[in-house]
């Protein structure tokens, strides 16, 4: 991770580093696919549902409500999440405002939706279940404990750096 010492917030993120978007890149694309593997196998038609969720939580939610406010695929031309980076500066326009509470909702839902939404169909297969979380919470825990520390979108609602910055300084 390339990072930068900033008077306001210490160390910031410019750029990921491969062992970064690596380690999350795995545990968030498993627990997707896990997710949408877990359902699919129990009933086809809530499967597709569940990928259809998927798919608009991501472009739309995500993209517009989240990452469209992130500095770091439209300044520093990086993402956590390939391809996801160039793809969202194509379909939105930078936000460097502060997220609005329905962005914050927004984001709370998808993240919400991908956890909670398969559960029913997990506890089917507890070694599935186990898996699935095994990845969420080192997804998690690599989240909280490395990445949001150092992360310049400050609109973000997991933001652990210290506030005081322009987003995308």
């Amino acid at each position: 991770m390339v990072v930068e010492n900033t008077q306001a917030n210490g160390r910031l993120t410019n750029k990921f580093s491969f062992f970064d978007k690596l380690f999350m890149g795995i545990g968030f694309y498993a627990v997707t696919a896990i997710g949408v593997y877990g359902i699919y196998r129990e009933s086809v038609i809530y499967g597709l549902l569940y990928v259809g969720f998927l798919v608009f939580g991501f472009l739309v939610l995500f993209g517009y409500g989240l990452c469209a406010h992130c500095p770091h695929p439209y300044k520093h031309s990086d993402c956590l999440f390939p391809p996801f980076g160039q793809l969202f500066t194509k379909m939105y326009k930078f936000r460097p405002e502060p997220a609005t509470i329905i962005d914050k909702t927004a984001f709370f839902v998808i993240m919400g939706g991908i956890v909670v939404i398969p559960q029913y169909w997990l506890f089917k297969d507890y070694t599935l279940l186990a898996i699935f979380w095994i990845f969420c919470i080192l997804t998690c825990a690599g989240f909280l404990l490395f990445e949001c520390r150092r992360c310049r979108n400050v609109n973000c609602p997991f933001n652990m750096a210290k506030q005081g910055s322009v987003n995308g300084a």
